[in-house]
């Protein structure tokens, strides 16, 4: 079992340790191991296989219980609703930014050339606002042809 961390830039490996926040490695909560795991089992999408870890780390976290004698505490399921909250958010930025998300919307016909080049393709479907748009009915409106 092995624990690495350098650039989240450079390794998606890296990048699942930096979303969950394990980057300290002499107090790693996951090894290299299980973080392989995790991106094989999401498809390499690193949001994703972060919210695996997370909730990983969050069970291992949830059989744990919260203690005080007099005056020290430790509050070990504060910790399991914390990554469970952060497998959440990740689980959100995986639709929004993962390989398998909906990605940032792109819009087209934004500068004159594409335009025109949008009119010049014959075989797009022209926009039901441009169809028939000066057309003339006669005085009897047939509903067949509007």
């Amino acid at each position: 079992m092995t624990v690495t961390y350098t650039d989240p830039t450079k390794s998606p490996l890296d990048a699942v340790r930096f979303l969950v926040g394990d980057t300290d490695v002499m107090d790693a909560a996951l090894q290299d191991e299980e973080i392989d795991f995790a991106l094989s089992q999401a498809g390499a999408d690193t949001y994703l296989a972060a919210a695996l870890c997370a909730r990983s780390i969050a069970a291992k976290y949830a059989s744990l219980v919260d203690t005080r004698f007099e005056t020290v505490s430790s509050s070990n399921g504060q910790l399991s609703q914390n990554y469970y909250a952060l497998a959440q958010k990740l689980e959100a930025q995986s639709k929004k930014y993962g390989t398998r998300g909906l990605g940032v919307p792109a819009a087209g016909g934004l500068t004159y050339s594409g335009i025109r080049t949008n009119d010049l393709n014959y075989d797009r479907v022209e926009p039901k606002f441009k169809q028939d748009q000066f057309a003339n009915p006669s005085g009897v409106f047939r509903h067949d042809e509007y």
